[in-house]
């Protein structure tokens, strides 16, 4: 847990070593491959669980979307000068690499993160690695972002310009974006509201204080959309059951999987959410009325080829017939997705997850335990994720983690008949605790 964390929160950003034959790593595939290692390694005391063939077969249609996507893009696309090659198997297979490590985080959470005790140090994790990151937030909020300069040799985001807002500076630290770590505290946020209804500690202190002082820091984050989040979900979190947090998540997930369908029979809220850009500021609501009228000229491209998509090397992408630059902007990870994979990529990314929620909600009743606040509360985190998905295009690779520790349920272990082993594995179980 905290090798995925840490590689997340501490690795350089925007960096990626593209090896031939082999997928290119970026900071999260380093850190799944390196925390799976560490877990094989020391072994674990959760049993197996069992899991549903849907959940093979929706990760194999992300995992195999690039190959299929490849049968249907070897033509070349050319406008004046631009030329993008065709996308070939040989080359599908690197991206085939690239979504099988992305899904890692979710085999290490079902495998090694599936039992009660394990959910409930994942959810104070979150809290507690953001008191201490906040430090260096708060240098940045006062100083400028230079931390990721002065430590990795360069700014993780092309534009400077994104960090700063309302006369002063958002923190990024070492994430790629003041969003997506705006994003993260807000998750942080959460997190501890989830702890202040079980009555837990963050660090030897109250969680309400905890959750008070993440309150303040995510103000200073100066980034609206986070801060929605944590408005409205706070009362969620305060006064319904965890069974209620999990249906709300159920229906995100079921949304996020129809949204390209929903976004081309105009039954996307897109007019309800400019409408509230509109009363924020006219900068905003220029800001969203472009994004839309971008995301519609890419979804149509990418229902030229709904199913397998269009493929890699920015072939998703709109290209001036003239002059033959680049003229698209694809802020949304929907978009991206849908265009890049089809429908068989999408809905292996975004099926993956909502299967995760749907077994979440099979296994939390309507008890207020220690067990469902636990479970109910990393399963709304996960949605919150899946939603900011639509708009954002911040990496979900490290919130399968979340999926896969919500969806598996360890078994008990069963009494073994041959003698002596059941002593090796109480003096083997203390292993993975030390890890």
């Amino acid at each position: 847990m905290w090798s995925l964390l840490g590689g997340y929160m501490l690795l350089p950003s925007s960096l990626d070593v593209d090896l031939e034959f082999l997928p290119p790593l970026d900071k999260l595939g380093v850190t799944s491959l390196a925390t799976l290692l560490l877990c094989w390694v020391y072994g674990s005391r959760v049993p197996r669980p069992r899991r549903s063939v849907l959940l093979y077969v929706l990760a194999g249609l992300l995992v195999l979307s690039p190959l299929l996507s490849s049968l249907n893009n070897s033509e070349e696309l050319r406008a004046l000068k631009m030329s993008i090659p065709g996308f070939y198997p040989l080359t599908a297979l690197k991206f085939c690499g690239r979504n099988l490590l992305m899904i890692v985080p979710m085999y290490i959470g079902s495998r090694f993160l599936s039992s009660d005790n394990a959910r409930a140090v994942l959810l104070k994790a979150l809290p507690t690695a953001m008191v201490f990151y906040s430090l260096p937030m708060l240098f940045e909020i006062r100083m400028s972002p230079q931390l990721h300069r002065w430590v990795y040799g360069y700014f993780p985001h092309e534009s400077f310009s994104q960090a700063m807002r309302g006369g002063g500076f958002r923190p990024v630290v070492f994430f790629p974006h003041p969003l997506v770590l705006a994003m993260f505290t807000a998750m942080a946020l959460l997190a501890a509201l989830v702890l202040v209804r079980e009555r837990q500690r963050i660090l030897g202190q109250k969680s309400g204080l905890v959750a008070v002082y993440l309150s303040g820091l995510l103000v200073l984050c100066k980034t609206l959309g986070a801060a929605i989040y944590a408005i409205v979900l706070a009362p969620v979190v305060l006064f319904t059951r965890p069974r209620t947090w999990i249906k709300v998540a159920c229906a995100v997930s079921l949304v996020a999987c129809a949204y390209p369908l929903l976004r081309n029979n105009g039954l996307a809220p897109t007019q309800l959410v400019s409408q509230v850009a509109s009363t924020v500021s006219t900068d905003r609501l220029k800001s969203f009325q472009s994004r839309v009228e971008n995301e519609d000229a890419l979804l149509a491209k990418a229902n030229e080829k709904p199913w397998f998509g269009w493929g890699g090397w920015g072939r998703n992408r709109i290209y001036d017939k003239w002059t033959g630059q680049d003229i698209s902007v694809t802020d949304g990870g929907w978009i991206i997705l849908y265009g890049c994979w089809g429908w068989a990529g999408y809905l292996g990314l975004y099926g993956l997850l909502a299967f995760a929620l749907f077994r979440a909600h099979r296994a939390v009743g309507k008890e207020i335990t220690p067990a469902n606040l636990t479970r109910g509360g990393l399963a709304l985190l996960l949605a919150v994720c899946i939603v900011d998905s639509i708009p954002n295009s911040g990496s979900l690779s490290w919130v399968f983690v979340l999926a896969g520790s919500i969806a598996s349920t360890a078994q008990a272990r069963r009494k073994s008949p041959v003698p002596g082993k059941a002593a090796v594995e109480r003096v083997a179980a203390p292993q993975m605790a030390g890890a």
